[in-house]
């Protein structure tokens, strides 16, 4: 073990990310009071950089500039310097991209900010080199640049930060109000945005190419009630081809974090556990349309892989993995020939060669990525596909004994609450038990575990605490979580406790006019109180809480969730006109509140779930909401009261009474009658006869 010279203040905290730089030769300080006074005391200005543990580009700026003590004297000599983990504190992070893209034209990680002593932005950046490379001027040349206008213009240096915070304190720019947009808007918003889609690659834009799933999954609800539409088209066409890509891990499963190309074929390998969550569901939605064996594949391969590596002994989910393992990027998941050569015998090497493309140059360094983007010759049948699974086994299980990536084991609420979604989505499509017990369990342990004193839920829970006040995302995300849970299992608790959820976010940070913002209240030590905004590679917060809204207002008849989702919608009308791109999620949502949500509710005297339901789960079905009840069920205190009164069911059958915008059709007892009436293009059209 390398001798230890250093040791920072960050040794201290819970952050994997901020303990991984306890021991570079800057004094490093957390955010907090001490810093600023300490700042103020010595009368130097902040430098501020924020990351993550999984962040490439963060380690590599560690490498270069934070651990070499001749920058880092630098640093110390001139600034007071801040590390930020922004999976902690997403509302800093979010306060200060938006002032580096002002300042930078773009943002990203690492993000390089420096402050006055009134935590107000003057200057930034992202990445820098250590000295001028990659057209970037050099670390050390910033350093100095900024010091010497500390020194000799601080007046420009006071009028450039009170310009920045007068716009981060505008609302972030959330200014552009207009009259609610028309029924037709989410249509036509789907059509503008599918001229960025790459017809050629799938996706969006040239590289890098990153999922997007929220944008994929508005082109699946629009997409889903038209005839030959492009934009379903294009959906199923980007699923197919990150599945075959680099981006998709084809031995152990799950995706990584984009793609450096425009053909998903070389990765930054870092496995982030929203992504994967978020394609959980996706991929089982591309298979409730078509049945696809591919999309189950990957359901399965990935919904293992989460399993495998990312959940925590107590139920809760790891937050992300490393694309680095000893020190080389992606060196975990790569192959040579010979390699592969060595670990099979002579007919696995010469299928797995053939079937991953592989060759003795190979595609990424030196090595391979295995990925199924070219036309495999061999062809299948029963043979192909059992020496297939039997050397993929036999692979798997040598990278196992590799040196494993780096794993933030955060337990993240929103991100969890997202996983609990992916994982009740696979299990209503596929029935795959393992999925249900492992979104179950992680909701028990949010709910029970990650609570902070006064009860609030606490954004991160590590190391058997709990801490971080949640913010906005982590209520809507959980709260849609255990929506999706209680559609898996028709357990009153998870609607009760969403309810809960839902109501305690509009208190918490609801504006009242229908703007939300990120964090509470009393969150005093920001230059500004950031706003939910644009979906960043999760959808905002407050798209996700409108659409829960909706659905809470079906399950319950409270039309205040109904009018709180229309505030939202008003309130944000100009955004979602003005940036189609960064407001897709909250357009899906508002897409339900104009098509309204269909109610599909069950009953029966039995206590089994009926058949009947459990084939219409596997049915895709945009804006709907499923309940059971089943004999002898006591309905007193039930959240979802009010859709089973007078409701019963029909000649001793499980019967479905299926409602759209206060009107029903008369119950239906038999599978044909209800496939037709839930398919997609038919439920509109039988409620307009």
């Amino acid at each position: 073990m390398p001798e230890i010279k250093y040791t920072n203040r960050l040794i201290h905290e819970s952050s994997p990310y901020l303990l991984q730089h306890a021991y570079n030769p800057v004094d490093w300080y957390p955010w907090g009071d001490e810093a600023f006074q300490k700042a103020k005391a010595e009368d130097k200005p902040i430098l501020l950089s924020c990351g993550y543990s999984a962040c490439h580009w963060c380690h590599v700026m560690e490498r270069e500039s934070f651990e070499d003590p001749e920058i880092a004297a630098l640093m110390n000599k001139y600034f007071i310097n801040i590390k930020v983990d922004r999976e902690e504190r997403p509302d800093i992070d979010q306060i200060y991209q938006e002032a580096v893209q002002m300042i930078a034209g773009h943002g990203g990680w690492p993000l390089t900010v420096f402050l006055d002593h009134d935590r107000r932005p003057f200057f930034g950046g992202t990445y820098y080199p250590p000295i001028s490379m990659y057209g970037r001027p050099g670390f050390t040349d910033i350093l100095e640049a900024v010091h010497r206008k500390w020194v000799e213009e601080r007046e420009r240096i006071r009028e450039a930060g009170a310009e920045l915070a007068k716009f981060l304190r505008s609302e972030s720019g959330l200014t552009h109000r207009a009259d609610m947009p028309g029924k037709g808007f989410p249509e036509h918003a789907a059509s503008e945005l599918y001229r960025y889609a790459d017809t050629t690659n799938g996706g969006f834009d040239a590289a890098p190419k990153f999922p997007n799933p929220t944008l994929l999954r508005l082109f699946l609800i629009i997409g889903s009630r038209k005839e030959d539409s492009p934009e379903l088209s294009h959906v199923l066409f980007s699923l197919n081809r990150m599945a075959r890509g680099g981006i998709y891990d084809q031995l152990g499963g799950g995706f990584h974090r984009y793609s450096t190309d425009p053909y998903w074929l070389v990765p930054h390998f870092e496995k982030m556990l929203y992504d994967n969550a978020q394609l959980l569901g996706l991929y089982s939605i591309g298979y409730q349309l078509t049945g696809a064996a591919e999309y189950h594949q990957v359901v399965r391969e990935t919904s293992a892989y989460v399993r495998r590596e990312m959940t925590a002994p107590e139920g809760g989910f790891y937050a992300t993995q490393d694309a680095d393992s000893e020190g080389e990027e992606g060196k975990y998941f790569l192959w040579s020939m010979d390699e592969i050569r060595e670990a099979l015998d002579q007919d696995e090497a010469r299928l797995i060669i053939d079937y991953y493309g592989v060759t003795k140059e190979g595609n990424f360094e030196g090595r391979n990525i295995l990925n199924r983007l070219h036309d495999f010759e061999g062809g299948f049948d029963g043979s192909v596909s059992a020496r297939l699974k039997r050397a993929r086994e036999k692979l798997l299980k040598i990278r196992e004994a590799r040196v494993k990536p780096f794993r933030d084991e955060k337990v993240i609420t929103a991100w969890n609450g997202l996983m609990i979604s992916g994982l009740a989505v696979a299990y209503q499509t596929f029935q795959d038990d393992a999925d249900y017990q492992a979104a179950r369990r992680g909701a028990d342990f949010l709910l029970k575990t990650s609570r902070l004193g006064d009860g609030g839920l606490a954004r991160i829970y590590k190391d058997g605490k709990a801490y971080g006040e949640a913010f906005l995302d982590d209520y809507a995300f959980l709260a849609q979580g255990l929506l999706d849970l209680y559609q898996a299992d028709f357990n009153a608790d998870w609607l009760a406790r969403s309810i809960e959820l839902t109501e305690t976010a509009i208190s918490r940070f609801s504006d009242g006019s229908g703007l939300y913002y990120l964090t509470p209240e009393n969150e005093g030590d920001l230059v500004s109180r950031p706003l939910s905004g644009p979906d960043q590679a999760i959808p905002s917060g407050v798209a996700v809480q409108a659409e829960n809204l909706l659905k809470l207002a079906a399950y319950t008849g409270r039309n205040e969730f109904w009018e709180e989702a229309g505030r939202i919608f008003s309130a944000y009308s100009g955004e979602m006109q003005r940036n189609s791109w960064g407001y897709a999620g909250l357009i899906a949502a508002f897409d339900g509140f104009q098509q309204g949500i269909k109610e599909f509710t069950f009953v029966g005297d039995g206590e089994e779930i009926p058949e009947l339901l459990v084939r219409l789960r596997r049915k895709f079905q945009p804006h709907r909401i499923l309940a059971w009840t089943g004999g002898g069920s006591d309905l007193n205190g039930h959240p979802a009261k009010a859709l089973f009164e007078g409701r019963k069911p029909v000649n001793g059958k499980p019967t479905c009474y299926v409602c759209l915008n206060q009107g029903c059709l008369p119950p239906l007892t038999e599978w044909e009658e209800l496939e037709r009436i839930g398919s997609v293009k038919e439920v509109e059209s039988a409620f307009s006869k």
